[in-house]
């Protein structure tokens, strides 16, 4: 058999998300990224090492939702594309880079710095009338940025853990969007700036459930229609787990 052949058929995956996971009007998008991940690492045995997702619509809470996978590349490496749909119509779709050899450790060009410890964040709480996704979530700020805190750097750095019993690729997901968007580290009041890409390169095995990870989220740059986030996401050894960078719509120019 050709090692570009696809021969993966597995049927979909459904899905019904609690109204307790929503951001703002519509699921988390981490979420629904986790998912697509968990979907296709579950279809190919492989473990991914990146992801590009695009949020197309809002993913409604209560509301049953397929999650189905295409390989469009099978083989040590391999390339799915896995799909959420509600109501006849596709709400993300995602192309997940899958590497079927054991996750093996990471060496990075420049050693990072040892960073600050769990004990060093402050409990930091979001708004829940905004963001309900926040009651599964416990954070932990680190520097002086606070979201809505009008601060002079589009940045925010802190310790998350995510409560619950999900997946690891899942909770992966949550933890690379649990931080609001870092021009709320600039801004006094809230804004409504849905995700609409999210792209992750994967370092290592996921972390464990409710493990914290220390997320460090800066702007990289905004026009009048959309800001692009980076994030570094790292264990409390220091280890990295991944590095993020996600598209914003900005609605309210």
């Amino acid at each position: 058999m050709d090692a570009d052949t696809a021969v993966l058929d597995p049927p979909a995956r459904l899905l019904s998300f609690d109204p307790t996971w929503r951001s703002f009007t519509d699921t988390q998008g981490g979420l629904v990224v986790g998912h697509l991940l968990t979907a296709a690492a579950a279809a190919t045995g492989a473990a991914p090492r990146a992801v590009t997702a695009h949020l197309l619509a809002g993913v409604a809470a209560d509301t049953a939702a397929a999650v189905e996978v295409v390989p469009d590349r099978a083989g040590t490496t391999g390339s799915v594309r896995a799909t959420l749909s509600q109501e006849g119509r596709v709400r993300a779709v995602a192309q997940v880079l899958t590497l079927a050899r054991p996750v093996s450790p990471v060496s990075e060009a420049v050693p990072p710095d040892p960073g600050p410890t769990v004990r060093e964040g402050v409990p930091f709480a979001l708004p829940r009338e905004f963001v309900p996704v926040a009651d599964h979530t416990e954070i932990r700020a680190l520097g002086a940025s606070r979201p809505l805190a009008g601060g002079p750097q589009p940045r925010l750095h802190a310790w998350v853990r995510v409560d619950g019993d999900l997946e690891p690729l899942v909770q992966l997901g949550v933890l690379a969007d649990a931080l609001p968007p870092a021009l709320f580290a600039v801004r006094t009041t809230p804004a409504v700036m849905p995700t609409v890409e999210l792209t992750a390169h994967l370092a290592g095995p996921p972390p464990a459930t409710g493990e914290w990870v220390r997320v460090d989220q800066r702007l990289a740059d905004a026009d009048a229609d959309v800001a692009v986030d980076d994030a570094e996401l790292r264990a409390v050894d220091g280890a990295l787990v991944a590095r993020v960078r996600q598209t914003r719509r900005l609605l309210a120019r």
